[in-house]
């Protein structure tokens, strides 16, 4: 019977042993209640096992943390690419001058209207650099039938020993200018969400007009005379965008753009001016 007690004892206490952790500790009381080597090395083993599987499951996270903050460094290292659509007015100025006929100098000059389009490909770096390339369209035109600031109601403005009476009038139907560029700026970030983007716009221009002129004769029939010229030069702009951030991947603004086209046409003794201004545009990013 006494023999029988201490063996439950011992059952009851090294069961008590083998539930708690593995410490030190607990390796000394286990020896000292006389439990074998094989016993203690079974059972620490897989606590230790235990411990290590942790170990390695929390070197795993910490590897994948790793990648995430990795990944996320490349994204932001490769900074913002956008496409920029840009909408605005224009406006310009037709002048007419004549080496022989002084006094026809300024006498058909009046101002021209239209709009402006813009598409670009726009890029910032890590540095604040700002950089890409697009296109601008400038359209503008006159009124119908522009005749000389001398002109009276009734009656007509020009006489001619030969042609006799007769009144001029010129419309100008369009100016257009294309501009292929590049740019490069600086995206300066004014407070949170708010940029300024000032850059530089160097490319070339495709310029091209078209108009009409009238002789509206007393004694004789009218003739209409159609023009056409276009030409090719180096441009240089300056845009000034001021972008608001909308969401993560959308922003809307507006730019001062100094950008002016102008184009001359020599005809005998008469000289056409022809000019044309953006100044203002409502723009438009989006993220790809």
């Amino acid at each position: 019977m006494r023999h029988i007690l201490i063996i439950l004892i011992l059952f009851l206490f090294t069961s008590k042993l083998y539930s708690q952790e593995c410490d030190e500790i607990t390796k000394a009381r286990m020896i000292k209640s006389g439990i074998s080597d094989k016993t203690i090395e079974d059972q620490c083993g897989k606590i230790g096992e235990k411990e290590k599987g942790s170990e390695i499951v929390e070197k795993e996270n910490s590897g994948e943390d790793g990648k995430v903050n990795k990944n996320i460094g490349i994204e932001d290292k490769e900074g913002i690419k956008s496409i920029r659509l840009s909408i605005g007015g224009a406006y310009g100025s037709f002048k007419y001058s004549d080496s022989f006929n002084t006094e026809l100098s300024g006498d058909f000059d009046h101002d021209l209207d239209g709009g402006a389009f813009g598409l670009s490909y726009i890029m910032v770096n890590e540095n604040k650099l700002f950089y890409g390339g697009g296109l601008s369209l400038v359209s503008v035109n006159g009124p119908s039938n522009v005749s000389s600031k001398d002109k009276q109601l009734g009656s007509y403005t020009f006489y001619s020993p030969t042609l006799g009476y007769f009144d001029i009038y010129i419309s100008v139907k369009h100016f257009a200018t294309s501009f292929f560029f590049g740019l490069v700026g600086l995206n300066l970030e004014i407070s949170d969400g708010i940029a300024f983007q000032p850059n530089l716009r160097v490319g070339l221009k495709s310029l091209e007009v078209s108009w009409e002129e009238t002789v509206d004769f007393r004694s004789y029939t009218n003739v209409t005379t159609s023009y056409q010229e276009d030409s090719s030069k180096f441009g240089l702009e300056i845009d000034l965008p001021f972008m608001f951030k909308h969401n993560e991947s959308f922003r809307y603004g507006f730019n001062l753009c100094l950008c002016r086209s102008n184009l001359k046409v020599t005809d005998g003794t008469g000289e056409y001016e022809f000019t044309s201004m953006n100044i203002l545009n409502l723009s438009f990013d989006l993220d790809l």
